[in-house]
């Protein structure tokens, strides 16, 4: 998330100690809500409840992931990038924090902005129709390929 924190301890203790931490993503899975090392993101440590179209931070071993809660189950989040077509089943223990804003071209959307919550619903709505975007793109890819290959 961001190079100046190199471990998971640094971003969980600054996390904890600041009760917010600002960061920039690295990554094309939640285009296009935040687009890469271009929107900073504004981070609060998890400390009640989370819902459905909510955007956590979960840990991996080697990283951190910031995507959107799709289902909630007692044990574990059904999560997705905007950007992505495969869904991930999160346990609870892993989301680390949750994000409560972003900025777009200079100016602070938070979450609870009624345009941004009208944004994620018809987001997550959308997404067959990204898979089908994905499926197109990488189908026409193929096709491009093998046209090349022939003319060769």
């Amino acid at each position: 998330m961001n190079p100046a924190v190199e471990s998971f301890e640094n971003f969980e203790a600054a996390l904890a100690g600041c009760g917010e931490y600002v960061t920039q993503v690295r990554g094309v899975s939640m285009y296009p809500m935040l687009r890469y090392r271009k929107d900073p993101i504004l981070i609060h440590p998890l400390d009640g409840p989370v819902r459905p179209y909510d955007v956590v931070v979960y840990a991996l071993t080697d990283r951190y992931v910031v995507h959107r809660v799709l289902e909630v189950h007692p044990d574990l989040y059904v999560i997705r990038g905007d950007n992505c077509v495969g869904k991930e089943y999160v346990p609870r223990r892993l989301v680390v924090g949750i994000v409560v804003g972003f900025w777009r071209f200079g100016r602070y959307v938070p979450v609870t902005n009624g345009l941004y919550r009208a944004y994620s619903r018809l987001w997550v709505a959308l997404n067959p129709l990204v898979r089908l975007a994905h499926r197109v793109r990488g189908l026409g890819v193929a096709v491009i390929r093998r046209a090349a290959a022939w003319v060769r």
